[in-house]
This record gives C-alpha cells, structure tokens and sequence, in this order.
C-alpha cells in the first residue's frame, strides 16, 4: 500500500504476478535469440573490420591486431554465455563455483590481452577496435530492438 502525499486516499498497488511455465520458457528462448543475434552480429561485425582494415590499410600488424581483437572477443563472449547458461539452467542461484569460474575467466582474459600487446606485433588501435566488435554487435542489436518496437 501506498499513501499519495497531501491526500488521504491511500491505493494499493499489484505485487507483480509470478510467471508461469510456458511465459518463463517463452521469455528463456527470447532471451536465447537474443544472444545468437548479438553473437552473430559481433561476428560479422568482426569480418567487417577485417575486411575495411585491411583494405584500407594493408599492413601486417593492424590486420592482425583487428584479428586477434575479435578473436579474443567473441570466443570470450562464447565462452561467457556458456558459463551462465550452465550455471542458471536449473533456475535459482548459481553454484559457488560459477564465480571461481568467471573470476579465472576474466584473470585469463587480462593475462591473454596483456601478452598480445607486449609480445605481438599488433597495432593497438586496430587491436582495440577489434576488442569492440561484441560491443558493437550489442549495440546494433539495441538498434534492431528499438527499430522492431517503433515500426
């Protein structure tokens, strides 16, 4: 219940109601495209650099620092997305372990960008836009989100 200041009308509010089986399972499987259309979008994305970086500039160490980005990006997101499914299949609380797992994820993302920057030959402009090619395809897929709910 809630009190509206300066009045005595006093209105209560509807606790929201629990979803059932089928609306969980729909909402499940929304939410599941909706991280194949953000890989996929990340995955072109990457392609797209590749493809503008290298024509344009055609040198070994940007061309691999767009590579090695997107290759670090997306199969962490890969690997992320995985991590939660499994550690939110059965529905409640994640296991202890998911943390210690997503802890030496991120620890093995640092220690694997810091050796490609300090003993490749990558360009770090072209490494960082590399690194944002799951960014951007999160960011496209807002896009198509908001397009699909405004046409």
């Amino acid at each position: 219940m809630t009190r509206e200041k300066g009045k005595n009308e006093i209105r209560e509010e509807e606790a929201p109601r629990p979803l059932s089986r089928e609306e969980a399972a729909a909402l499940v499987r929304a939410q599941e495209e909706r991280l194949r259309r953000i890989q996929f979008l990340g995955l072109g994305l990457w392609i797209l650099f590749l493809a503008v970086g290298g024509a344009i500039f055609r040198t070994f160490p940007v061309i691999l620092g767009i590579f090695l980005g997107g290759l670090i990006v997306v199969l962490n997101f890969f690997w992320l997305t995985r991590l939660i499914r499994r550690a939110f299949r059965d529905g409640g609380k994640p296991p202890k372990s998911f943390f210690v797992k997503f802890g030496l994820k991120f620890f093995l993302l640092l220690a694997i960008v810091a050796f490609v920057i300090y003993f490749t030959p990558v360009n770090p402009i072209a490494f960082l836009a590399g690194l944002s090619v799951s960014v951007f395809g999160i960011m496209a897929d807002g896009v198509i989100g908001v397009s699909k709910k405004l046409l």
